[in-house]
């Protein structure tokens, strides 16, 4: 099971790429929209764990292009826009789920399994 990480704060990618490995997952981590895009409309990845506040291309708008793309790997987003508007503009655009920063790794771990759960 390979899950990707888009985060661009390399302390926090670091945190969830070993906490994911240490359950068994193959894990990657990039850091920018760009790499995201790329990386994310490869049928190897099972699900992708996305940051909103990316510096080149915004999460949502990432997220929205590997939709248009008709690629519908489960997204999980991880992110510290917490407001009311964030979480059901993501659910709108097409994320599985939305967990605010700070979070538990527990709840994230849990999460991203009932993603992945949803999609067999």
């Amino acid at each position: 099971m390979t899950l990707l990480v888009v985060e661009d704060e390399a302390r926090i990618a670091s945190f969830v790429v070993k906490g994911l490995s240490g359950h068994g997952y193959e894990v990657e981590a990039v850091a920018t929209g760009g790499e995201a895009l790329a990386r994310g409309l490869d049928r190897a990845v099972d699900l992708i764990i996305l940051d909103l506040g990316l510096a080149d291309i915004d999460g949502l708008d990432v997220l929205g292009r590997l939709r248009d793309e008709g690629r519908w790997v489960p997204v999980l987003i991880l992110t510290a826009r917490a407001q009311a508007e964030y979480p059901a503009e993501g659910l709108l655009v097409g994320a599985d789920d939305y967990l605010a920063k700070p979070f538990a790794f527990d709840e994230l771990l849990v999460r991203g399994r009932a993603c992945l759960r949803a999609r067999d």
